[in-house]
């Protein structure tokens, strides 16, 4: 199975490394393109330096190489949602964090579930019909919001393009809009499975 894994050393960008390989289909070619174009412009400053080890744009291509195209980029929207401010303060609260020699968050793509999580996944699942309430059930209220105002936001885009009768950036705000919602069922789900019950500290 393809994944970032094993392209480093990297030339520029892992994803630099990763086009240079002929196991890449056309199809996904041009999905990754754009995620390679934002790393030549992510990688040229500290000041966009992810929090996380793997980054959300290596996270996201190793999810979509490794769960298939759709699966993968809720998964890897879901972790884009997640890399707020609130990211240090949520991955410490969990059994066995770990953090990098860098200061970086440990965050692999599978996930370790709590055997016995102390919210129920397929409530926090079902509260994301209003996005964002799942999460923050599932005691994560600021990625709620964030995932709340990305899915309101591109939902608000998604009517004013279809008053202005403009389909093309209709079909593209929805496509965003759906994206964001479906991460937030994954997102809301995973962070119940990975809650400990309160008497367990991490």
């Amino acid at each position: 199975m393809l994944s970032l894994s094993n392209v480093f050393p990297q030339e520029v960008t892992p994803l630099d490394s990763l086009f240079n390989q002929d196991s890449l289909t056309l199809g996904q070619r041009l999905l990754l393109t754009p995620i390679k174009t934002w790393q030549h412009f992510s990688y040229e400053s500290s000041a966009l330096n992810c929090q996380f080890e793997k980054s959300c744009s290596n996270f996201m291509v190793t999810a979509i190489l490794e769960k298939g195209v759709l699966p993968g980029m809720v998964i890897g929207t879901d972790r884009i949602v997640r890399c707020n401010s609130a990211a240090r303060h949520y991955h410490v609260q969990l059994p066995n964090a770990r953090i990098q020699y860098d200061g970086r968050l440990v965050d692999p793509l599978a996930w370790v579930r709590d055997p016995k999580p102390g919210k129920n996944p397929l409530l926090a699942t079902s509260l994301s019909i209003v996005p964002g309430l799942g999460r923050a059930y599932a005691g994560h209220p600021v990625d709620g919001l964030f995932s709340f105002i990305l899915v309101a936001g591109f939902a608000y885009n998604t009517y004013n393009h279809n008053q202005a009768e403009n389909p093309i950036m209709t079909g593209i705000n929805a496509s965003f809009m759906t994206l964001f919602w479906l991460a937030d069922f994954y997102g809301a789900y995973r962070t119940a499975k990975m809650t400990p019950p309160k008497n367990i500290q991490p």
